[in-house]
């Protein structure tokens, strides 16, 4: 009994002491005058995240929305500080003009995390060094050669959406088969195998893939620990993936170049360009500097490909495909675009073909703007420096809430309506330039933009010119979002009526 009061005790003290800890670190914006959402004590801002209502990118938004026109504010993470910008001018200074200031984005990487050593984690000169040499491999002359093997899974796309419309009733989740075919391109063109998603739905491949970015509690207890102490991810018992999925991806990426190596397979992909990045680095080492480019690193770098391209493709694919359902006329202007282009390029869906076809860019950016992957930029401070009208001290984690500025009346007006003529040339002179940061923006944007809007651009292609989309019993016209997944995904999927086009 004595015990059990000595126990409960101890706890109510560390609670007590946590209570007033947390009250002491919440007046952190005050005394700054920055304006910042109530905190509540202990949890600070985290507490619909932790409960699961919200993901994070949702909640940081949400929270950022009655400061609009400031154009920042502060939040807490548990008892630390975390500053959100978004106004334009303020997150070029960020991602841009004062880079030096802001040049790693506070996400900690491990060597004995080992697919955590990728691009959009690392920081300093390793960064800086990888990015350098990796950057010709997404060049438009590489991305022509990679064509071929993305639009044969293309054609595999066709024959299945068919097959399933067939099975259906002619309904089909688009958001339930573009992930496969997602999958089947990032497996040919990072991994270098034929991962066959699109005609097994249970591919070992496709499998291992699942619930990777869905947000569990080990996550959020990671991510939480990480923002409290980075350095807590040497001493962390659980990677951000989970062993078997670690495993398989290593393995994978080894057994490749294995094997090319022993029978001298040469292949136009991800793998081939990064084994030449290997090639180039022998007899140049700088360990201090610059990471070996090992099979393990190989496999973060095709990891990192696998984890941004796959969601983010099929959700955008599919929400642009469910906006073109809505409003019949632009779909029917986006399907004569393709087929008038592809009959202008002798019936072939080339590279020079996807470049022509400008309504498809205007239509794929408008859905990055109001479905962007990108919602959340994040950058630490490196040293202090003054942004606008506010000094941002040394450490201090920044936020750049993208979202927030894509869906602001004042830079899009009417922002909630889909409108691909947002984005003609005249429109983008008329706007700031930073007001839309669908890949990120300065050194650090995403380095397979290109491929990317190559990828969505070939799976919207092949889609218009094969199918035509429409309401069917299921189709939900303001389609409500995922709250566990960590990109913006449809919480009942986009499942609408498929026809063949005459």
């Amino acid at each position: 009994m004595v015990e059990t009061t000595s126990v409960l005790a101890a706890l109510a003290a560390v609670l007590v002491a946590a209570y007033f800890w947390s009250r002491y670190r919440h007046g952190y914006w005050r005394k700054r005058g920055v304006p910042t959402p109530s905190p509540l004590p202990i949890f600070g801002n985290m507490l619909p995240v932790l409960r699961g209502k919200k993901h994070f990118m949702q909640a940081f938004h949400d929270m950022s929305l009655p400061h609009r026109d400031t154009g920042y504010c502060g939040m807490y993470v548990w008892g630390m500080p975390m500053l959100m910008v978004f106004e334009p001018e303020m997150v070029k200074q960020v991602v841009c003009k004062d880079f030096s200031s802001f040049h790693d984005r506070g996400i900690p990487s491990s060597e004995s995390d080992p697919l955590s050593q990728h691009l959009f984690n690392l920081t300093g000169t390793k960064w800086r060094n990888l990015r350098n040499r990796l950057t010709p491999t997404f060049t438009s002359g590489k991305l022509k050669l990679m064509l071929p093997l993305m639009r044969d899974i293309s054609d595999q796309l066709s024959t299945a959406v068919a097959a399933e419309a067939k099975a259906a009733g002619g309904e089909v989740d688009v958001q339930a088969l573009l992930p496969r075919f997602a999958t089947d391109v990032i497996g040919s063109v990072a991994f270098g195998i034929n991962c066959n998603s699109l005609a097994n739905e249970n591919a070992e491949f496709l499998t291992m893939s699942r619930g990777i970015l869905r947000q569990s509690l080990l996550q959020t207890i990671r991510g939480v620990l990480e923002a409290i102490y980075p350095g807590l991810s040497q001493l962390l018992p659980f990677k951000w993936t989970f062993n078997k999925v670690h495993h398989f991806f290593t393995n994978l990426m080894r057994e490749t170049v294995g094997h090319r190596e022993t029978n001298k397979v040469v292949r136009n992909d991800f793998v081939h360009l990064l084994m030449q990045v290997r090639d180039q680095d022998l007899g140049h080492a700088d360990p201090e500097n610059q990471l070996e480019m090992t099979p393990g690193l190989m496999a973060a770098q095709a990891f990192l490909f696998f984890v941004a391209g796959q969601d983010n493709i099929a959700n955008l694919v599919a929400f642009c495909l469910h906006q073109m359902v809505l409003d019949q006329d632009l779909q029917q202007r986006a399907a004569d675009e393709v087929r008038n282009v592809i009959r202008k390029h002798d019936g072939q869906l080339t590279y020079e073909a996807l470049k022509d076809m400008s309504l498809l860019d205007r239509v794929l950016m408008e859905g990055l703007r109001l479905w962007s992957p990108v919602g959340t930029i994040f950058r630490k401070c490196n040293q202090t420096t003054k942004v606008g009208d506010l000094v941002v001290e040394k450490d201090m984690p920044v936020m750049i809430i993208a979202d927030n500025m894509h869906r602001n009346p004042a830079l899009f007006p009417d922002p909630e309506r889909f409108d691909p003529e947002r984005h003609t040339a005249e429109a983008k002179e008329q706007r700031h330039p930073y007001a839309l940061l669908p890949f990120g923006e300065g050194p650090r944007v995403c380095i397979a933009e290109r491929f990317s809007m190559l990828e969505m651009k070939l799976a919207l292609a092949v889609m218009l010119r094969d199918f035509s989309f429409s309401r069917g019993p299921k189709f939900e016209v303001e389609p409500a979002r995922d709250p566990k997944s960590f990109f913006p995904q449809a919480l009942h999927g986009f499942p609408m009526r498929v026809q063949v086009r005459g």
